[in-house]
């Protein structure tokens, strides 16, 4: 029966191709050692060439060693060639912050990488991955944690995912085979183990076979992932661009492929992968348009529809000095057009600042009103300098911008007589120009 099973998950999931050097991840545990049992039987079948690795993590003393021992011998007795790797898991944890369990968990996935085996299997159960849909379940995960254990990943495969921890026990007695207790297991310390130990057990009283249950449900889930990963990704490719997201080609998705573009996108721009409390932040900023805070120093915020993030606190790369001089004039230099005003156009008290909320300007050539905001970004400017960048203001709005030029309402023309001219130095990045 378990051998039967074991054949159906490598069918099922397309984990063997034929041919490949399968290396089993060998703790000495019942399971792994029913994983090894079972795939000398049918390295015929598939056409494999086997090997087994065990990882010693130094965390059990006496005990590690034994199963080190056993694990050797039981691959001699099975003339299975193994690779045993020794590592000090307590001392890397304490160097590098991490827990013991996840330091572990990337030991073991570093030397299986390193081991050089075309396939890696490892002895998860269906009983495994009930433990783990429960685990994530209370930790409020969402549709990909709900999916459980793959059963194939990259270099990865689980050809017990198919098998009940009954089926292994079962398979070990069958074929009279040792195996030993890692005694972490029986403690109730460990969250996994509780749930093992006092939760699954009164699920199976309500249903017997909830493994079954849980497997089969995993699977409907796992196939309504990829139907949205796939969908976002598609409208990802359309509306990402290098200054962040256009959120008019989101306008009608689905929230659930809306929120998948904003995770691929946060993950493109940091390398990291955001958790569900600021996949909500990013949400509500790209329907609110409200700045929130993100982890690693970052914010995200919407303009002229497009949502970015952006580090906190960015200081701009330069600074400047404006000077404006009146003086009157006989002949207009068409170089200073854009650093001139008619003098006679200017309305109450002209000031030098920089931008405010709901600014606006209709430049000399252009047949729109535009806000600065809007402006700045067609133009990219840097989004860490629109605020510094200096403008000239009257009592009835901006005049003049550094660098673009002045408003249609006070441009120069062949009857000017006296003009405001600005003069701009630029500070920064080790270099003074005037303008």
């Amino acid at each position: 029966m378990t051998l039967e099973k074991i054949k159906t998950a490598i069918e099922k999931y397309d984990m063997l191709c034929g041919g490949e050097n399968l290396t089993v991840a060998l703790s000495g545990g019942a399971d792994s050692v029913c994983l090894l049992h079972a795939l000398i039987s049918l390295k015929d079948v598939y056409n494999i060439k086997l090997s087994a690795i065990h990882i010693n993590h130094n965390l059990r003393g006496s005990e590690a060693d034994r199963d080190e021992e056993f694990v050797r011998k039981f691959c001699e007795n099975l003339n299975v060639p193994l690779m045993v790797k020794s590592v000090n898991v307590r001392e890397i944890a304490e160097k590098s912050g991490q827990s013991i369990e996840l330091a572990a968990r990337n030991v073991r996935y570093n030397e299986f990488i390193n081991c050089g085996a075309d396939i890696v299997a490892t002895a998860h159960t269906a009983s495994d991955n009930t433990e783990t849909v429960l685990f994530n379940m209370l930790r409020g995960a969402g549709l990909k944690g709900l999916c459980g254990i793959p059963a194939k990943r990259d270099i990865y495969i689980r050809p017990l995912i198919l098998c009940t921890r009954k089926d292994v026990e079962n398979y070990i007695s069958e074929n009279k085979l040792s195996y030993v207790t890692d005694s972490s297991n029986l403690s109730d310390d460990y969250s996994r183990n509780l749930l093992r130990h006092r939760a699954v057990p009164v699920l199976k009283e309500l249903n017997p076979s909830v493994e079954n249950t849980i497997t089969s449900m995993c699977q409907g889930l796992k196939e309504d992932l990829d139907f949205l990963e796939t969908s976002a990704k598609k409208i990802g490719e359309k509306c990402i661009c290098k200054d962040g997201i256009n959120i008019k080609e989101l306008n009608n998705q689905h929230i659930a492929v809306v929120k998948r573009v904003l995770s691929a996108y946060f993950y493109e721009t940091t390398g990291k992968i955001p958790d569900g409390l600021h996949i909500a932040r990013m949400t509500e900023t790209l329907f609110s348009g409200t700045k929130k805070s993100l982890p690693l120093g970052l914010y995200c915020a919407v303009e002229n529809n497009i949502f970015y993030i952006e580090k906190e606190g960015n200081k701009p790369t330069k600074t400047y000095e404006t000077t404006v001089t009146v003086k009157e004039i006989d002949k207009i230099n068409n170089l200073l057009l854009k650093n001139i005003i008619d003098c006679d156009t200017i309305v109450g008290e002209l000031k030098i600042r920089t931008r405010l909320e709901g600014d606006s300007i209709r430049l000399k050539g252009r047949n729109c009103t535009k806000s600065l905001k809007k402006l700045f970004s067609e133009l990219k400017i840097p989004k860490e300098e629109r605020d510094v960048i200096p403008v000239a203001a009257d009592s009835e709005g901006i005049v003049w911008i550094y660098g673009i030029g002045v408003s249609k309402r006070n441009a120069v023309n062949d009857k000017t007589k006296t003009v405001a001219e600005f003069k701009t130095t630029v500070l920064g990045e080790d270099k003074n120009v005037k303008q």
